[in-house]
């Protein structure tokens, strides 16, 4: 099964296209649709062993031979041979022929019938626990704005003041003040006699400061100086920097302070007037960030139609294929890149930079859009100027036409969600900060807690990796973070919610049972090592289980499940691309050759078409491409499949469809019912399954893990069955993934007890 790249992002344009994916590469060139074939070959395993099936070829001119239903229907074992020549399975199908059935937890813990567990949680403690996080999250916010900072630096007479001494100057009341956002940097620091501006040379602060360059701190004072800004609050100045523990190894002020001042730091910055950017590129990101937002006010307030390259002169052309190239020292700056500066994003009430203007990200956002839109393949797509530089990253008119520009990663759409509610689901931020860099482990968690709710937030803690703030964490740092995730993790699944459950980041080395149902929040480390975050699905956030959630000492969960299905057939691991697709594609018509019921992905590929990111597809165009999909998988043979597939050009639309492409995508054939002769079809449906890990044949089920109506439910879990008492014994299953639900009749109360390690 393949491994996934080192990149963490479920969109394609911001990771590397994977080798697999390359495999068969899809272009939208109408010039040039000479790609190669890769057959599918069916296996020895079956009476048509040898023969030579074509599943695919990107070509339509360039088939080999024309398969048909009658060709497959008794085979239930198919290969794919790549473009490198080789061979590997690509589709199993095993039918319902296992006698291992579905085992409940024996834990004698576990007493009382599903009647008495439902009992146990009544509704009116739901709501209690409602009320109380919104009453807790109302009294958070009055405390942003009657919370004055520990320390203000005081830029008229040079002197960093605690808040004893401010506040008398300043009636008691917290003075306007701005709140410095940047980059640290990883140099030596600087003491305070170093820290000065060209005419004073005065002490600042008693510790040393780890800035990158002295003339940083010259510019935030000339900004000060330029707009009038008295008081500031910056990390390294108003944050004692000392070490965090003695030489006895004991936590000294430092420490104390420190955990004390992180949950207060989202305080600090709402509370600003404006947040003061300063990113690392400082003087290069205001001069290109001045230039990409002129050229698209000039041509977005013209009334031309940039998306149609005819209306555009070889000037306006030229000058807005230029600006490609000062969006990318505007993205690639490494303040979007950090965790600590997310929060700084989104908290403060606006965003200024040290040139004066004011920095609007949302802004960044619509003009990558814009320039996606005019780069997307068509007759009047944008390509390079006469007299245009070549950029490696753009790619008019291809699949992925932006390489390494992620807007999502800037998650403008999360600020409206915290101003509305004052907080953002942890499911959410964790998601939108999967690939940032922390310089310590513990950040992973605690840099976000000025966004989440207390009812998300454990007590803050602070490691003795914290002694060196510009270096990478280690081992303390990491230990820390996972004991607080866990204790995150318990606080919210005891609550009865289960988003947790229905998340996929899975760590394919961790192999010790107990804790692998847990989503692992990353230290940058873990992105080289495979782990890998799933899509979230938001409508899962809210869902819950209120029968009783224990966690046994190992960190297993003891919980009730309704079963939804067993695992017939699985594909293997698909990776992401239009390459990928056709994978998709050859499993799907072949399933619904051998008679399976594809109602569940049809269903999946819809709604990907209807949500497709980057307006990869316009509104009048989803119901004809919603069409096509159906017209290619019921196709009397693959050739006409993959010739619908091509003239539609759905690849091209689904690589960028919500819950379609990405990473870890497996085909899995559930029989509902249980395989009986007479029953339901078998049911065909599009998984998250980490390629480290495959479903067993026979051993392989789908859990609902929510108490919610059946018909609410939004996504499943996949699990294997343990055989082994090392394991946890009966009733023991191992998350492998998620999936999305599908309405296929389950009792409302069908409630039966295991145990996820």
């Amino acid at each position: 099964m393949q491994s996934p790249p080192e990149a963490q992002s479920v969109h394609p344009e911001s990771q590397p296209v994977h080798p697999e994916a390359q495999s068969t590469p899809s272009t939208n060139n109408n010039t040039n649709l000479q790609l190669e074939s890769t057959p599918l070959t069916v296996s020895a395993d079956n009476a048509h062993a040898g023969s030579v099936i074509n599943a695919y070829t990107i070509s339509v001119y360039n088939w080999h031979h024309d398969t048909r239903a009658d060709d497959i229907t008794s085979t239930n074992a198919f290969d794919w041979t790549g473009q490198d020549g080789i061979t590997a399975r690509l589709l199993t199908v095993w039918g319902g022929d296992s006698d291992l059935a579905f085992d409940v937890d024996a834990d004698s813990t576990w007493a009382g019938n599903d009647d008495e567990m439902q009992e146990s949680v009544s509704t009116s403690t739901t709501v209690d626990r409602d009320t109380t996080q919104q009453t807790e999250s109302q009294t958070q916010y009055n405390s942003y704005l009657e919370h004055s900072p520990l320390r203000l630096y005081d830029t008229h007479a040079h002197r960093l003041k605690h808040r004893s001494t401010y506040l008398p100057e300043t009636q008691g009341r917290t003075p306007p003040y701005i709140a410095v956002s940047h980059i640290w940097g990883p140099v030596p620091t600087h003491t305070a006699t170093d820290i000065h501006t060209p005419t004073n040379h005065v002490p600042s602060v008693p510790w040393p400061v780890p800035l990158s360059d002295p003339a940083k701190w010259d510019a935030i004072l000339g900004y000060c100086a330029r707009a009038g800004v008295r008081w500031l609050w910056m990390d390294v100045i108003c944050l004692n920097q000392h070490p965090m523990v003695d030489g006895t190894g004991a936590p000294t002020d430092a420490a104390r302070e420190k955990a004390a001042e992180v949950p207060r730091m989202s305080a600090y910055f709402r509370g600003a007037d404006a947040c003061l950017v300063v990113p690392a590129g400082y003087t290069a990101f205001s001069d290109a960030y001045s230039e990409v937002t002129r050229v698209f006010a000039k041509f977005t307030g013209t009334g031309i139609d940039v998306g149609v390259g005819a209306n555009l002169s070889d000037d306006d052309a030229l000058e807005i294929w230029e600006s490609f190239e000062m969006m990318n020292v505007v993205i690639k700056d490494a303040w979007f890149a950090r965790l600590w500066t997310y929060q700084e994003y989104l908290l403060p009430r606006a965003h200024v930079l040290l040139s004066g203007q004011v920095l609007d990200v949302d802004l960044i956002r619509r003009i990558i859009d814009w320039y996606h839109q005019l780069l997307r393949a068509g007759p009047h797509m944008l390509t390079k100027p006469e007299r245009g530089k070549d950029y490696e990253f753009v790619r008019p008119g291809s699949e992925l036409v932006i390489v390494g520009w992620a807007p999502e990663s800037m998650g403008y759409d999360l600020k409206q969600e915290l101003e509305e509610r004052d907080c953002i689901d942890l499911a959410k931020v964790m998601h939108q900060t999967r690939a940032k860099a922390t310089a310590r482990a513990e950040d992973r968690l605690f840099a976000l807690y000025g966004l989440l709710s207390d009812a998300e937030k454990v007590p803050v803690a602070i490691s003795s990796d914290s002694n060196s703030p510009g270096a990478p964490s280690h081992t303390a740092g990491e230990a820390l973070l996972r004991a607080k995730w866990t204790e995150t993790m318990h606080k919210v699944l005891v609550s009865g919610r289960v988003w947790p459950l229905l998340y996929n980041a899975i760590d394919p080395d961790d192999i010790s049972p107990g804790t692998r149902w847990m989503p692992k929040f990353t230290t940058p480390r873990d992105h080289s090592r495979g782990v890998w975050h799933g899509p979230l699905v938001p409508s899962t956030i809210p869902l819950t289980n209120r029968h009783p959630i224990r966690m046994a000492p190992t960190g297993a969960l003891h919980l009730a499940v309704r079963r939804i299905a067993r695992v017939v057939g699985t594909s293997a691991a698909i990776g992401d691309g239009g390459g990928e697709l056709n994978k998709i594609f050859a499993c799907a018509w072949v399933l619904h050759a051998k008679g399976y019921d594809l109602s569940p992905i049809i269903a999946q590929f819809h709604y990907g078409l209807a949500h497709a990111d980057r307006g990869a597809v316009r509104a009048e165009e989803v119901e004809g491409a919603q069409r096509a999909v159906g017209d290619a998988l019921r196709a009397e043979s693959l050739q006409a499949c993959f010739g619908v597939v091509e003239q539609e050009g759905l690849r091209g639309k689904l690589v960028y469809g919500d819950g379609v492409s990405g990473w870890h995508r497996t085909v899995l054939c559930l029989d509902v019912d249980g395989g009986a002769e007479g029953r339901r079809k078998p049911m065909v449906f599009l998984a998250w399954v980490h390629s480290s890990t495959e479903p067993l044949r026979g051993r392989c089920w789908v859990l609902d893990v929510t108490s919610e109506p059946v018909n609410s439910v939004t996504r499943w879990v996949v699990v294997n069955q343990s055989t082994s008492s090392s394991s946890g014994g009966r009733g023991t299953y191992t998350k492998i993934g998620t999936m999305y639900a599908y309405a296929v009749g389950v009792p409302e109360d069908a409630f039966v007890r295991v145990t996820l390690d």
